[in-house]
């Protein structure tokens, strides 16, 4: 499942319309400090974990306030907050749970990039900091039954109705933007 979404060019794509939108509200709202016109900024990633990205799916959508020249950067389905690693990424990694053995990891290295103990401290950051965020507290209300913390990630995208993967993860990835927006948590 990891390899079909990841190296799939639609979905990168159909991403990247999500956060188009996200910026464009965010832009509509104008400066958060003091009002003022918005305009663009955008600025490179190169988020790992991606085999195929291109300039456009690189750059993270961000503004410049005309007047008080501070930076507003919306929320994003494609990065995960300050991760180096794109959001696509971090969830599936950390969600393949029982699926993880040695080999399958060191192929995901080969291929992804991902070492063992980056794979090993997302996991603990989904099952212990996430788990413990108000984020998560109010959020996990809207998901009947809740998923235990132990199950994040894969919990998480078992709660999200959908015909294939890419649709549940991309259901996934909207539900955290809270999370991961200028105003959210940061200490993820």
């Amino acid at each position: 499942m990891i390899s079909e979404i990841v190296d799939n060019r639609w979905f990168g794509t159909f991403l990247l319309s999500i956060d188009a939108d996200l910026a464009a509200r965010a832009r509509a709202k104008g400066c958060a400090h003091c009002g003022g016109t918005l305009h663009s900024a955008t600025y490179a990633r190169k988020p790992r974990g991606l085999p195929d990205s291109t300039e456009q799916t690189d750059r993270r959508l961000s503004f410049c306030c005309q007047t008080c020249r501070r930076r507003t950067t919306p929320a994003s389905v494609r990065f995960l907050g300050r991760r180096c690693y794109a959001g696509t990424v971090v969830v599936l990694m950390s969600a393949m749970g029982d699926g993880v053995t040695n080999s399958r990891v060191e192929q995901l290295r080969h291929v992804l990039g991902v070492h063992r103990r980056t794979l090993q401290r997302w996991r603990h950051w989904w099952r212990t900091v996430f788990a413990a965020t108000p984020f998560w507290s109010m959020a996990r209300g809207a998901l009947m039954p809740p998923p235990n913390p132990i199950s994040l990630p894969g919990g998480l995208l078992e709660r999200f109705v959908g015909p294939d993967d890419a649709t549940r993860l991309v259901q996934c990835l909207r539900f955290l933007v809270p999370l991961h927006s200028p105003y959210g948590n940061h200490d993820c």
